[in-house]
C-alpha cells in the first residue's frame, strides 16, 4: 500500500471520459459498500479504468514502485511467492496469491492514475455526496430493521420454523440482516477520513466545516452502534484521538504510530501467547463475552502454532489448513459452567489478527518485511507535503486501519485489500488541487482512447 506525495508527479488534465469513469466508480462504492462489502473489489477495478492517457500513469506508476512503501510492498509479494513452495496446500495458495498479486496491480494503477491528473471540482466533491448516500441508506436500512438487504438475501422470517414464535422469527431476521450489512460499517470508518480532509480542504471556513463535520461523525457513530460490528466504533475512536492529536504534533505522531505498529507486529506472538489467562491482568476470563474469550483463545493457540515454524512460516495462506477444525472452543460462563459451540474451533479460516497471520504464514522474514512497509508508510505520510490538517486526517485512516487490521477479517481476503488500495485513492484524490471550469475549458486534456 504505497503512499508517497500526490501531487510529485505530473499533473495533466484529465479526460472527460475519466471524469465520468471516477464518478461512476464512486456512485458504485454505494451500494456495494453497504449491501455487498465483498464487491469493493469492483469499484476498485472502475477506478484503476478510469486511469486516463496510459504514458501518464505509467510514469507515476514506476514513481510509487520505487517508493519506500513500494519496494517494501514488491519484496513482500517475492517472499510470499516463495513461501508457496512449503504451504500445505501450494494449488490454493498459488491462487490465493496470483489473485491478490492481480489486485495490487490493479490498486497501483488506479493510485496511479489519482496521482497522475487533477479531477475537475465537481468530481473531487462527489466523494462527499457519496459518503452522505451511504450513510442516509444505512439510516433506512435501520429504521426498517433491514427490509432491503432482507428482500435482496431472501432472507424470509417464515423459513425459521426452529422458532415456533413469530417475534423470534423476526427477531432472527433482523439479526441475519444486521450481520449482512455488519461489513460495510468497518469501511464506513475508513472512508470517513478522506471526506474529513475533502471538506476541510475545499471549505476552509472552521465554523460551517466543522459542524458538517460533526454531524458527519455523529451520524457515523449512530450507524456504527446498530451494526454488529465492534471492532468499527473503536478503531473510529482511535482514529479520532489520533486525529487530534496531529495537530500538535503533525509529522512525528505519524512516524511514532508506525514504529509503535512495527514493534507490535514484532512482539505480537509473544503477547499473544502470555493473554491467555486473563486473570494475570487482573480480569476474570469468565466476565468476558464469548466472542472475546474466542479471540483470546485463537490468538494464544496461533502463538503456539508460531513456535513451531517461527522462520519460514506455514506458507502464504496456509492458516485456513493448521487446524482443519480439529481443536473445539469452549466459553467460561459467569455461573461457572463451560459451554461448547458447535463447529466453532480455536483457528479458523484465519487468527482474526494481521500481526498474527503474518508471523503464521510468513515467519520472520515476512514479519520482518511487514514492519519495513509499517514504518515506509508512516514515514511516507510525515514525508507529504499537505496541510497539518490533512495530514492529521491520514494520521487518523493510518491508525483506524492498523486497529481493523489487529482485530477483524483475513488480512488476504479480496475485498479488505481493496479497501487499503481505495483509501489511498480517495485520499490522493481529496488532497488534489482541483480545477476551475476555465482552466479545464482552456486545457481540455488528451483526446479520449
Amino acid at each position: 500500500m504505497p503512499v508517497s506525495a500526490p501531487n510529485s508527479a505530473p499533473a495533466p488534465t484529465a479526460s472527460s471520459r475519466a471524469t465520468y469513469a471516477w464518478l461512476a466508480a464512486l456512485i458504485t462504492a454505494v451500494p456495494i459498500i453497504i449491501f455487498a462489502a465483498n464487491g469493493t473489489i469492483i469499484t476498485l477495478g472502475l477506478c484503476a479504468l478510469a486511469a486516463p492517457a496510459w504514458p501518464g500513469c505509467r510514469d507515476a506508476l514506476r514513481q510509487l514502485i520505487g517508493t519506500p512503501p513500494g519496494l517494501a510492498l514488491c519484496t513482500l509479494a517475492v517472499w510470499i511467492a516463495l513461501s508457496i513452495s512449503w504451504s500445505a496446500a501450494p494449488a490454493d495458495s498459488a491462487i490465493t496469491a496470483l489473485r491478490l498479486l492481480l489486485l495490487w496491480i490493479v490498486g497501483l494503477a488506479a493510485l496511479a492514475g489519482a496521482r497522475a491528473y487533477r479531477l475537475p471540482r465537481g468530481a473531487a466533491g462527489a466523494l462527499l455526496i457519496a459518503y452522505s448516500a451511504i450513510l442516509a441508506l444505512y439510516a433506512l436500512e435501520i429504521a426498517s430493521g433491514g427490509a432491503l438487504i432482507s428482500l435482496i438475501k431472501q432472507i424470509d422470517p417464515d423459513r425459521f420454523t426452529q422458532f415456533p414464535d413469530a417475534a423470534q422469527r423476526e427477531a432472527y431476521r433482523q439479526l441475519l440482516a444486521f450481520n449482512a450489512i455488519g461489513r460495510g460499517g468497518v469501511l464506513l470508518v475508513l472512508l470517513f477520513w478522506p471526506v474529513a480532509a475533502l471538506l476541510i480542504d475545499r471549505h476552509p471556513a472552521r465554523g460551517k466545516t466543522g459542524l458538517v463535520l460533526a454531524l458527519l461523525l455523529g451520524a457515523t457513530i449512530f450507524v456504527l452502534l446498530q451494526l454488529p460490528v465492534g471492532a468499527a466504533p473503536l478503531a473510529l475512536l482511535a482514529g479520532l484521538a489520533a486525529f487530534g492529536l496531529a495537530f500538535a504534533a503533525p509529522r512525528r505522531l505519524p512516524q511514532f504510530i508506525a514504529i509503535a505498529a512495527a514493534a507490535l507486529l514484532l512482539l505480537m506472538p509473544l503477547i499473544a501467547y502470555k493473554i491467555d489467562r486473563p486473570e494475570a491482568f487482573g480480569v476474570e476470563k469468565r466476565s468476558i463475552p464469548p466472542s472475546w474469550q474466542h479471540r483470546i483463545e485463537i490468538w494464544h493457540y496461533t502463538a503456539n502454532r508460531i513456535t513451531e515454524k517461527p522462520l519460514t512460516g506455514w506458507g502464504f495462506d496456509g492458516a485456513r489448513h493448521i487446524d482443519a477444525k480439529a481443536t473445539q472452543f469452549v466459553a467460561e460462563l459467569p455461573d461457572g459452567s463451560d459451554i461448547a459451540y458447535p463447529n466453532v474451533t480455536l483457528l479458523p479460516l484465519h487468527p482474526h489478527n494481521g500481526a498474527l497471520q503474518i508471523w503464521l504464514e510468513l515467519g520472520l522474514p515476512g514479519a520482518l518485511i511487514t514492519a519495513a512497509l509499517l514504518l515506509a508508510l508512516g514515514f511516507g505520510i510525515a514525508a507529504l507535503p499537505l496541510p497539518t490538517s490533512q495530514r492529521a486526517a491520514a494520521t487518523a485512516a493510518f491508525t483506524a486501519t492498523l486497529c481493523l487490521i489487529l482485530l477483524s477479517f483475513g488480512l488476504w481476503q479480496n475485498w479488505w485489500q481493496a479497501s487499503f488500495w481505495l483509501l489511498l485513492i480517495l485520499f490522493g484524490l481529496a488532497s488534489q488541487p482541483t480545477r476551475s471550469r476555465d482552466e479545464t475549458d482552456a486545457h481540455p486534456g488528451p483526446p479520449d482512447r
